[in-house]
């Protein structure tokens, strides 16, 4: 948020005219806010500007006398960020960090706050005497109080001008420690928030940060710009990868050990764009991997499909479903079940994102011949009993992975289709006789993740009956059903959904459906013979999750589509 917004503001209430507006922009470049120069020119008193932005931008007003702050409340931020940014913390109350605040540009750094302290910042707007008389009476003189803070130590590095960085500018960056610390707060914070991804991206004029936290992306902070190329240097470094290489994408990998001991990896991705690279990690964090099948979500008797499935001696199973929706952990949580000394199991992956003991996982590179078909042919030299594969992509990968899943083995693998039945006609499509579809598959599993409420702000919420219909549900028939929604706290990021689970369309081959697929039934019919013989659709699933109040209706939405 900037002056323009406060101007504009003051415009549409009346109490500054449009011609006006040339002079009190005027006065502000000598001043340094819109704030001041209308108070300046007597246009606006400073009481009437804080009724009418705690008014009309809803922000609470602060009236009373200069308050008595706690020392370990100072302590939460660093002395220079508040003397920078005019931002006091003044009390905190459990995850609520409330602060005061004098001026709008204050409020571009809300995300920073949450950044640093992992705090939901609650602001208060209040004179600018009062916040003088704060960093008077405990930000002034030689005492410090506060850490120093990661954002603001990077702000002392960053030279005033306005030109880009050369090479050998951007080099001493990368070494010094105020960088290598905030890319290391970067990635820890992301790990503490449980994200899965963290996307570094360069604009014109901004730099972001986003984590991909339950599986929507959230914007955290925005460092300075300047710091662009040395920040994704750093990274690179980290990875090992050609810090001069920026025409061209790069993967690398990231091996960090957290304060708290515990390690985990990071795949690292760089693509060149218009203002400079973009770099996204993905976060692998072992110990956050949940291998339970109980406890992914699966409904019991798709559940006790799938596992019946699983524990055959040969034949295909299949798990579908778009990037992100939870393919490789039910892959993993499968294969966790399957380990046994007396079994061989081999993967192809690409790439490996989880070792685990047991299992001989090969990391698929494309780059020198090593492909999916090419390590399949090799796992059939040997000995296994179980194959999995990463991805089935192309017509030469299907056709040795389903003679694998003919000649004896339990071959898993992975399809991006929309829903479970859709998987055989995406094999036939890659020229895969249906005779062999029939032979070799014995189920198929069509997955998304959806948010679920977040328990700490839980409330029971009315939907609107328009909505209820939309998911294919009568308002009468469900009238006494409870419905939730998460109001939105410290806990969930203001968000209201916290954590993710599982949905699950477990189609099972049938010999009736074997038999329809031999005959070349149409996508349609096989659906609706697998629905008879009771499987449940995504959007079922998905309204069972609703129905016992782990979920909103704007979820369903989001993730199932009509049936």
């Amino acid at each position: 948020m900037n002056d323009g917004t406060l101007l504009n503001l003051l415009v549409r209430t009346g109490k500054v005219q449009i011609t006006e507006t040339k002079k009190i922009l005027e006065r502000a470049k000598k001043v340094g806010s819109i704030k001041k120069a209308v108070i300046d020119l007597g246009l606006v008193s400073e009481d009437e500007l804080i009724d009418i932005i705690s008014q009309y931008l809803k922000i609470q007003k602060f009236d009373g006398k200069v308050p008595t702050i706690d020392e370990k409340v100072l302590q939460i931020l660093p002395k220079d960020f508040v003397q920078k940014f005019r931002i006091v913390p003044f009390a905190k109350m459990g995850k609520i960090l409330r602060v005061l605040i004098d001026d709008l540009k204050s409020l571009n750094h809300l995300e920073d706050i949450k950044f640093l302290t992992g705090l939901n910042p609650e602001v208060y707007i209040t004179k600018s005497s009062i916040i003088d008389a704060l960093l008077e009476k405990y930000y002034g003189g030689d005492l410090d109080l506060m850490p120093t803070s990661l954002e603001s130590e990077l702000v002392e590095i960053v030279s005033e001008d306005t030109e880009e960085k050369t090479e050998k500018e951007v080099a001493e960056l990368v070494e010094e420690a105020p960088l290598v610390k905030f890319v290391n707060g970067i990635i820890i914070n992301a790990v503490k928030r449980h994200a899965s991804d963290i996307h570094v991206e360069p604009y014109e004029k901004k730099l972001r940060i986003r984590y991909r936290i339950d599986g929507v992306l959230q914007e955290v902070m925005s460092p300075p710009v300047k710091l662009k190329d040395a920040i994704v240097s750093r990274i690179k470094i980290m990875a090992h990868l050609n810090i001069a290489e920026r025409r061209l994408p790069q993967d690398g990998h990231i091996k960090m050990r957290l304060p708290n001991g515990k390690t985990i990896d990071l795949r690292v991705s760089t693509l060149p764009t218009l203002f400079g690279e973009k770099v996204v990690m993905r976060v692998l964090d072992k110990s956050a991997l949940t291998l339970d099948l109980s406890k992914l979500g699966f409904e019991p008797k798709p559940l006790e499909q799938f596992l019946h499935a699983i524990k055959r001696p040969y034949g295909m199973v299949l798990v579908t479903g778009p990037t992100g929706s939870g393919k490789t952990t039910t892959l993993y949580s499968a294969l966790s079940i399957l380990n046994k000394p007396e079994v061989n199991i081999m993967t192809a992956e690409d790439p490996v994102e989880y070792d685990f003991p047991g299992i001989n996982q090969v990391n698929i590179r494309e780059d020198i011949g090593l492909t999916f078909a090419s390590a399949l042919r090799a796992f059939l030299r040997q000995d296994p009993d179980i194959i999995m594969v990463g991805e089935i992509r192309d017509h030469e990968t299907a056709s040795i992975a389903i003679k694998a899943a003919l000649t004896g083995h339990l071959v898993l693998s992975t399809l991006h289709t929309n829903d479970a039945p859709s998987a055989i006609t995406r094999l036939i499509d890659m020229g895969i006789e249906p005779y062999l579809v029939a032979s070799s598959l014995n189920l198929v599993v069509a997955q998304r993740l959806m948010r679920k409420i977040c328990s700490n702000c839980k409330v029971p919420t009315e939907v609107h009956p328009e909505a209820l219909r939309e998911i294919g549900l009568d308002p009468e028939k469900v009238k006494d059903w409870t419905f939730y929604k998460g109001k939105g706290c410290s806990e969930c990021n203001g968000t209201g959904y916290k954590g993710r689970i599982g949905i699950y369309e477990v189609l099972t081959i049938s010999p009736e459906i074997r038999e329809m697929i031999l005959n070349k039934a149409p996508l349609d019919e096989i659906k609706k013979k697998a629905i008879e013989q009771g499987m449940i659709t995504l959007r079922q699933a998905a309204i069972l999750k609703l129905k016992r109040g782990l979920t909103t209706v704007d979820e369903v939405l989001r993730v199932t589509t009509e049936e």
